[in-house]
This record gives structure tokens, C-alpha cells and sequence, in this order.
């Protein structure tokens, strides 16, 4: 027991090793998401048969159970050992994983959709108890004016390492059904290196060590959840991250489908994209997590989020090119854009919260958060996958045309607009997401920046590490237009504030 024991005092020497199992607890965490979601998982439901509505419920199985956060609170106000609660909760979790392996040996073709269910769900109720208690854990173990830095490196690492194994798996789901059958063992090799890097994650994850929490008298439910819904700073972030996961989760579980079945691309290519932009985030969190210290943790969201929803806004469209080489070119460009504005979004949201929560009681507030969070994640996918059988039978056509009627009467037509289908899904999630950045604008914060500094600074960075490869071009003025253009667009779009209060929240210094 004394393995698991808080410790009153994290000497540098003890925290520098938690810091190494810090980041490779990430890295084995980042692989298990990767080989088990994602567009994998999708591919696999849709091997067992699953509908539009099967993707949005196996979407909202994590969130739903976030309801688990408030008995778990309970659990560490009373035991006050989040670090044995994060790691016996995450081996049972994990253990589970196994059941996702076994649905296609073990199970009737007609249970195999029911099993995954119960698998996935298994694993995601301890999935939530284990993330419980680990974010207050971490909370108090990072060092607050280094934690965009050291997020950031983790998801560096992380998402580095995940995208090399992402692309490798994408190519075995193609590949193996050629010399293994059936096809569900394909994806039974993958998920198993996958389960494999998720048990290998609970050695370095015990090496972390936990700090000991200040004593607090006995609260009653009611009082310990209230305080997060009175605090007057911390309650506008909940509702801006409520409003976001909304918006993003409306159209996150169907990339994968709109990919797979719209367009037609193998899981290859569907695979290799996500790992496109899994590396530009690789390539730029850093700068992101600097950013966040540098600046203010709620400027670089509002740049980030922008950013994103231009990159989904872009999704209608590339049905409209009918060339599929240049339909491909466009999803490159795509993804390489949203994995660099994803990397700052992904990294302010997980650390806002964070840093608004008080040291000593992160728990009960960021509990609270994930629970009101999460009830926005589980009703978006649903919502989605409900209505999307509905949106296939609806589409939205602007045409412009031109006749002559000199000569052959010549008709010129051009379609700038053509909506059907999960197209009604990016176009929400644009709406939704823009009002949660209006939302965003009424959270105080210091004076640390504006958003055209970071903006300034990020575009910098873009240049530096294109610096090598365009060094040849970097004199062509289109090749410089076509860098720069997307930071330009930024620049005109995202608000900035006439005025900022002295009061900060979420502040990186």
C-alpha cells in the first residue's frame, strides 16, 4: 500500500522520472486510442454491420458514462488515493478491451454489434473513473507555469508515435484479408497491439508519483459540486467547452463513414490521412503549448478554434471536384490544416479547465466539468446518427447558369452549392462551434496578448520549419501567398477584444 501512498513531498529528482513516465504513459495511451477508434473502429462496426445510428451510439458510449465522475469524487473525497483509483480502474478498463478482440470468435453474427457494445461500455465506465482521478492527480503534479509545455510534449510524443503505428495499421487492415481470413482478423492483430500498448501504459503510469492533498473537512454531495456551478470564473468555461464538444461531435464520429462510403477510399488512405494530421499536430503542439504560456491559454483557443472550423467548413465542398486526384489533393490540404489548428485546440481545452481549478479541489471541479461535458458529447453523436438516415433523403442545390443563345444555345452551369447528407452535419457543426467562440469572448482574462500576436507568432513558426524544404521556392510569390494564406484568413476572422478586463482566468503566466 505504501507503493500507492501520496507523498507529501515531490523532490525534483522523483519528479523529473514522473515527468519521463508522464510522457510515456501518453504515448502508450495516444497508441491505444489510435488502434482502437478512430476510423478503425468505425471499419470494424461497419464490418459487423453497423448503421449510421450504430456509429452515433458507439460515439456517445463514452460520454454517457460520465456520470460516473460523481460517485467518483466521492470515492477520493473519502479514500483521497487518486493515484491507486486512476490505476486499478484503468487495468480493469483496459482488461475489457479484450472483449472488443473476441466479438467476432465468440459471438452469432446476429450479437456480434450487442457484444461490442457491452465491451466498449465495460471499458469506458472505468475509462471514466480512471480519467477521474487522474486529471486532479496530474493537476497538482505538473507545475502550473510549465503545463502547456509539458501537455504539449506529451501530445507530441504521443501523437508521433500513434501516427507511425496508425499508418502501419491502416495498411494491415488492406493488406491482411489477402492472406488471413476472414477479414475481422485483420483487425483482430491490430487491436491487440493495440490492448498491448494499453497494459504496457499502466507501469509508467505507476511511476508517476501522486502529491498529497490538503485536508478538507467532510462535504456533503451538494456542497462539493456546488462551488464549480457558483464559481463565477470557472462556470463560462464550462459552458463554452459544453457548447464545443457539442459542436465537434456532431460530425467526429462520421469522418471515417463520409471517407469510407461517400468517397469510396480504402482504409489505407482514410488511415493515412488521419496520421497526416495527427503529424502536423505532432509538428506544431510545441509551438502551440508555448504559445498558451506565453500568451493566454483563452487567445490561443479562440485562434485554434477558428482555424478548425475553417478546415471543416471545407468538407462540403470536396464533393463538388470531380477530378478524385484533386479531390485527394484537397483532403491533404485539409487535414494538414486541421491538424495544425487541432493541435492548439486540443491542448487549450484539455488544459483551460485544468488551470481555472483550484489546487487542492481540481476534482469536484473538474468533475463537474466532464460531467456537463460529457452530456453535450453523448447527445451530439446521438442527435447526428438519428437524423443522418433522415439527411440522405434531403439536398440543397444552389446552381448558376448562363445560356447563349447564339449559335449551339450554349449552357454554362456551375454548382458552388451542392448539400446532402452528412454535408448538413460539417455545416452545423461551423454554426455551433461559431457560437461557442462568441461564448468564449465573454470569459475575462489578462493582459498576456491579442490574438494577431499569436497569430503573428504561429505564422512565424509555420515559416521556420518550412524554412528547409521551401528554402528553393521561398522567392516565388505564390508559393509565399499559398503559406501564408490561411494565417491571413485568421487574421481578418478571429475577434479581437476592444477591451480586457484585469481579472484573468486560464492565464499560461
Amino acid at each position: 500500500m505504501a507503493f500507492w501512498a501520496p507523498t507529501t513531498t515531490v523532490d525534483e529528482a522523483a519528479r523529473q522520472r514522473g515527468l519521463r513516465a508522464f510522457e510515456a504513459d501518453g504515448i502508450c495511451s495516444q497508441v491505444r486510442d489510435s488502434l482502437l477508434g478512430g476510423p478503425l473502429l468505425v471499419g470494424y462496426a461497419l464490418l459487423l454491420g453497423a448503421s449510421h445510428i450504430t456509429i452515433g451510439l458507439l460515439a456517445a458510449i463514452g460520454p454517457v458514462t460520465q456520470i460516473l465522475q460523481l460517485p467518483t469524487v466521492a470515492l477520493i473525497e473519502h479514500w483521497r488515493a487518486r493515484k491507486a483509483i486512476t490505476w486499478w480502474a484503468a487495468l480493469a478498463g483496459r482488461i475489457c478491451l479484450l472483449g472488443v478482440i473476441a466479438v467476432p470468435w465468440a459471438l452469432p453474427p446476429s450479437l456480434r454489434l450487442s457484444g461490442l457494445f457491452a465491451a466498449l461500455t465495460l471499458s469506458a465506465c472505468f475509462g471514466t473513473i480512471s480519467s477521474a482521478a487522474w486529471t486532479p492527480w496530474i493537476r497538482d503534479f505538473l507545475p502550473e507555469e510549465s503545463m502547456g509545455r509539458l501537455f504539449a510534449r506529451r501530445l507530441a510524443l504521443a501523437t508521433g508515435a500513434s501516427a507511425v503505428l496508425g499508418l502501419a495499421a491502416g495498411y494491415a487492415i488492406d493488406a491482411l484479408p489477402a492472406v488471413i481470413h476472414p477479414p475481422a482478423a485483420a483487425y483482430t492483430v491490430v487491436f491487440g497491439v493495440g490492448v498491448a500498448a494499453a497494459l504496457l501504459g499502466l507501469l509508467f503510469l505507476a511511476r508517476i508519483p501522486e502529491p498529497l492533498m490538503p485536508p478538507q473537512p467532510r462535504r456533503p454531495w451538494i456542497d462539493i459540486f456546488r462551488a464549480p456551478l457558483m464559481h463565477r470564473e470557472f462556470r463560462p468555461v464550462m459552458v463554452f467547452l459544453a457548447c464545443w464538444t457539442f459542436a465537434v461531435n456532431l460530425t467526429a464520429p462520421f469522418f471515417s463513414v463520409y471517407l469510407l462510403q461517400r468517397l469510396g477510399l480504402s482504409m489505407t488512405w482514410v488511415v493515412g490521412l488521419t496520421v497526416l494530421s495527427q503529424a502536423t499536430s505532432a509538428l506544431m503542439i510545441r509551438a502551440w503549448g508555448a504559445a498558451a504560456d506565453r500568451f493566454h491559454t483563452l487567445t490561443v483557443l479562440r485562434v485554434s478554434g477558428v482555424g478548425f472550423l475553417l478546415a471543416i467548413a471545407a468538407w462540403p465542398f470536396v464533393n463538388l471536384v470531380p477530378s478524385a486526384a484533386v479531390v485527394k489533393a484537397l483532403l491533404l490540404a485539409i487535414h494538414v490544416f486541421a491538424g495544425l489548428t487541432t493541435a492548439g485546440v486540443s491542448l487549450c481545452t484539455s488544459t483551460v479547465a485544468m488551470r481555472c481549478a483550484p489546487r487542492g479541489e481540481a476534482a469536484a471541479y473538474l468533475a463537474t466539468n466532464a460531467l456537463v461535458s460529457g452530456a453535450a458529447a453523448a447527445v451530439a453523436p446521438l442527435l447526428a446518427g438519428i437524423s443522418a438516415a433522415w439527411l440522405e433523403t434531403q439536398r440543397l442545390t444552389l446552381t448558376l447558369q448562363w445560356t447563349s443563345s447564339a449559335g449551339a444555345g450554349r449552357i454554362l452551369a456551375l454548382r458552388p452549392l451542392d448539400f446532402h447528407g452528412l454535408d448538413f452535419l460539417w455545416l452545423g457543426t461551423v454554426v455551433l462551434g461559431l457560437y461557442a467562440i462568441h461564448r468564449l469572448l465573454a470569459l475575462p482574462e489578462g493582459q498576456a496578448g491579442s490574438e494577431r500576436e499569436v497569430i503573428a507568432a504561429m505564422a512565424a513558426e509555420v515559416r521556420l520549419r518550412l524554412q528547409q524544404p521551401m528554402r528553393v521556392l521561398s522567392t516565388v510569390p505564390a508559393i509565399r501567398d499559398v503559406i501564408d494564406f490561411p494565417w491571413t484568413v485568421l487574421y481578418r476572422l478571429v475577434p479581437e477584444r476592444r477591451s480586457r478586463p484585469r481579472t484573468a482566468v486560464g492565464s499560461g503566466s
